[in-house]
């Protein structure tokens, strides 16, 4: 992603080891970026709860993935509320997302905190330098963090536990977060096991969050186990979108098909991401130069 519209709010990710090297971490505060999110893009509650997620999750995994990708994209595809999802993230902390329903609500008789993504596939796309890598995985009963999990186990043969927290109030986004913990190989059996009994008992995410921030997450999570942070970094929300490359994609539709651009004398688009608008001339797109 380009700086072209970098935000002045950022949020924080913070990597490490713990159980000397059994265990390796990632935890992140995003809050300040959900609100702008939401802000920007109008969402509902549940709309700001399940890209808060997404976005965190993919924040977390661009340090975890075996392979350090450029830019990770995680793409949900499901018959859920919100439909689908995306959110990208790049190892210069830098974040965008979208959620096609924004304005979804709780189907009724359903107050899950975590929205459902329903039956789908979630995409998810390393960008490296040479090529891309690409796995895709069906989407399992539950939220973002029940199929990043799945994900790790499928693809990645990896155990892990995925924690992610989005409240929203009437004022906005109180907290949006999360933490990502795996099992390194050869990891203590005895240790894996506590974890596994340990983790599921936690009490919410977000409420630990909201009330003792991301380390009180981390500390739930892991107990008394010594724990290292290896590398600290803030993570902001901006968006690469370019009035000319939208003016190079109209023109190519245009030249297949010209009553695509309507009747009007200008054609109006609008980034799905950040919700920029440009505008241009029908005839500047009929123009081939």
């Amino acid at each position: 992603m380009s700086d072209s519209s970098p935000s002045s709010i950022a949020g924080r990710l913070h990597v490490g080891t713990a159980a000397n090297g059994d265990l390796r971490w990632a935890l992140a505060d995003i809050t300040p970026l959900v609100e702008e999110a939401r802000i920007l893009r109008d969402l509902s509650p549940l709309a700001a709860i399940g890209l808060g997620q997404l976005l965190t999750a993919a924040v977390l995994l661009t340090r975890l993935v075996s392979k350090d990708p450029l830019r990770l994209v995680l793409e949900v595809r499901g018959d859920g509320p919100l439909g689908r999802l995306r959110a990208e993230a790049d190892t210069h902390g830098r974040v965008r997302g979208l959620v096609e329903r924004h304005l979804a609500e709780r189907p009724a008789g359903n107050e899950r905190a975590t929205p459902e993504l329903g039956a789908g596939t979630l995409r998810v796309v390393r960008q490296m330098k040479t090529r891309n890598y690409e796995s895709r995985v069906s989407l399992v009963e539950g939220g973002v963090a029940s199929n990043v999990v799945h994900f790790l186990e499928q693809s990645e043969q990896i155990r892990s536990a995925v924690m992610l927290g989005v409240l929203t109030r009437p004022s906005g986004v109180v907290v949006g977060g999360g933490l990502i913990v795996e099992a390194l190989p050869g990891a203590d059996p005895h240790l894996v096991r506590r974890l596994e009994t340990r983790i599921p008992n936690l009490p919410s995410v977000s409420g630990l969050l909201e009330d003792g921030g991301p380390w009180a997450l981390l500390d739930h999570a892991i107990g008394e186990v010594e724990r290292e942070t290896l590398e600290e970094r803030q993570v902001i929300l901006t968006c690469d979108c370019d009035r000319e490359r939208f003016r190079g994609h109209l023109r190519a539709l245009a030249a297949r098909d010209p009553s695509i651009l309507g009747d009007d004398e200008t054609v109006e688009v609008q980034c799905n991401f950040c919700g920029a608008e440009y505008k241009f001339p029908v005839d500047d797109l009929l123009t081939l130069h």
